[in-house]
Order: structure tokens, then sequence, then C-alpha cells
């Protein structure tokens, strides 16, 4: 072997050594500077700190275990849980707390268990503006005709509020402005269909040369119901549908073509998923002690039933709605002037 070999030999044992203590070197410093030193090495001021965190501070920041991540909370889905709710007592305090954080959906549904229970007990159990109990609100339900059904429906969710006081609750007028407020859509169609109300009442009062006795409830505000009526339909929510409904007498007093639009929504409504069972609450209002408007198996059927000799105009009208809703055509709906829509469009 040539004395040249032999160098570049030694030349490459020396380097390979080398780059061995090198890495040697550099794990154990890596090592060292994870490792806490001894706390009677550190200088005073840090050893202070590490007193008073207590002894997580004394753990090397790489070998902590990930704190525990709790579970996100799923979203509320406050129309079901409306819905299923039977204890409105109850149910409007667990609504309270998120109502007052500013939920929407919290808020609007917080009015309406107040304002359901409200009119509900002065319809079932307040009689000449007493109290009545359960035994005597069936009776009284029985001579007016109304579902015996209904009647303990309701006083099963509500009898709480006539024997409580309901104040830190707060009032059902001052959560569906809010709810209106901040753009739920069953609210701004409650709204609207309110205003609406409230605006013939006046009419009929001045034309009658007669107080408004409802100036109390007034509803202060400079919205246009039209106007929230076309905000709310945009989200196509079954319910608002069967709201605009409620509210073609109103938008169009002077029409005699309001029941059949009427009509129409409704079916429209129930075609799209609203509540049109025999044990939807508006079914028994509607159909009263009348078993055979209660019986009917089919929704669709129903309202035919409802419907009577306007059914054939009834069902062009709602396949109209249904086409214009699915094509954005807001503004054809006849929620924003004065003409009723025809079936001619």
């Amino acid at each position: 072997m040539s004395t040249n070999d032999k160098l570049f030999r030694h030349i490459g044992r020396a380097f390979v050594v080398g780059a061995v203590l090198l890495a040697t070197v550099v794990v154990w410093r890596a090592q060292t500077l994870r490792a806490p030193l001894p706390s009677e090495q550190l200088p005073p001021a840090i050893r202070d700190n590490i007193s008073n965190a207590g002894p997580a501070a004394l753990v090397p920041a790489g070998s902590r275990l990930p704190r525990t991540m709790e579970p996100t909370p799923a979203a509320i889905d406050y129309k079901k849980s409306f819905a299923e709710a039977h204890d409105y007592w109850d149910y409007a305090h667990r609504l309270l707390p998120a109502a007052k954080a500013g939920n929407a959906d919290a808020q609007f549904y917080l009015s309406r268990v107040l304002e359901r229970c409200d009119e509900d007990n002065r319809m079932y159990f307040q009689r000449r503006g007493q109290k009545i109990g359960l035994d005597e609100g069936l009776q009284y339900a029985v001579k007016r005709h109304l579902s015996i059904e209904v009647a303990q429906s309701v006083y099963d969710r509500c009898h709480e509020f006539q024997e409580n006081d309901s104040a830190d609750l707060g009032s059902a007028s001052d959560w569906l402005a809010r709810a209106t407020a901040a753009g739920q859509p069953i609210a701004k169609t409650t709204t609207a269909s309110k205003l609406l109300l409230q605006d013939l009442q006046e009419n009929l009062a001045r034309a009658g040369g007669v107080p408004n006795p409802n100036t109390k409830a007034r509803i202060e505000t400079d919205s246009d119901p039209r106007s929230l009526f076309r905000s709310a339909v945009r989200s196509k929510d079954p319910e608002v549908l069967f709201l605009i409904g409620e509210a073609q007498g109103l938008l169009y007093p002077a029409s005699s073509d309001s029941s059949v639009s009427q009509f129409a929504w409704l079916l429209v409504a129930c075609q799209r998923g609203f509540d049109c069972s025999g044990d939807a609450v508006w079914v028994k209002n509607s159909c009263g002690d009348n078993a055979d408007c209660t019986s009917s198996v089919d929704p669709i059927d129903r309202v035919r039933k409802l419907a009577g000799d306007q059914w054939p105009v009834v069902q062009q009208r709602a396949q109209e709605i249904s086409a214009k809703l699915d094509a954005g055509r807001w503004d054809e709906l006849g929620l924003g002037s004065a003409a009723v829509p025809s079936s001619s469009e």
C-alpha cells in the first residue's frame, strides 16, 4: 500500500470518528437543554417563579400531555326541542340563558312559549277573567265545541304559568322584537302578521269612531310587514310558508280570493314538511269536533277537505307558489304589492 493510500485511510478514519463524536455531543447537548436544571442551580428570580407556579412548571415542555379536549356541544335544534317540550314552564327557563346571550332561535321560541301559554290559558282556563281548574276548563271546552285533547295539552304544558310569577322570563313581545331584529325567519313572519292585524284593528276603530282597545299591545317599529314577509320567505321554512298562508286574509282583507291563497300556501307548507298530521294543534283547532277532518291519514287530503269546491284552483295556485319558491322569484309571490297573485300569472 502506497504512502498516499495510508494517508487517505487515516484521514477517512479520523473523519468518521470526528463525525460520530460530533453527533454524540449534539445529542448530549440537546438532552441537556431539555432536562430541567436542579433548582439550586437556577437563578433566584427563575427559582421563585417556578415555586409560585407549582410542580407543573418543573415538567419539561416537550413531555407534557395534551390537555383533554372538551367535546364541542352540538347546535341545539330549537324548533325540534320546542315541538318535543311537554312542560313549557321548565322549557322557558332552559331557554332563558341562551336568549339572554343573544341566540335568535332561543329568543323566538321563548317569546312563543310565553305568548302561547298566555293565550291558551285565557282560552281554556280562564272564564270572565277568573282562573279555573282542569275539570271546569275541560267542561267549558266541551260547551264551546273545542278539542278536549287540546285543552288537556294546554293544561299539561302551561298550568304553571297560572300558578307562578313569570316576570323573570321577560315579555313575549320583547323577545319577539329581539328575534325579529336578529333576522329569525319565523319571528319576522310572526311580527309581520301582528303588524297587519294591528293596522286592521286601528283602521276598524277609526272607521267606527271608537278607541282601539289594543293600544297597550301595539308594536312600535318602522318595519314594513310585506318586506318582512319577502325577507322571511327566502328561508323556505315550511312554518314560514304556513304563517304566510294564515296571513293572506290580513294581506288582502278586501279580496274574495284570499281563501284560495291561504289553502294554497297551506298545501305547499304541508308538502314541504310542515306538521299537517292529525296530531298537529292547528289541525285540531281547525277541525274542532269534526272527526272526519281530524281522522284523515293523508295531510293533503285534509287540505282538500278544508278547501272544498276550491280544491282545483288551490292545487294550481300551490303549484305556482312552489315553482316560484324553487326559482327564487320572490317578488312574484304576491307579498310585496297590493295585488293578489292569480292563477293566470
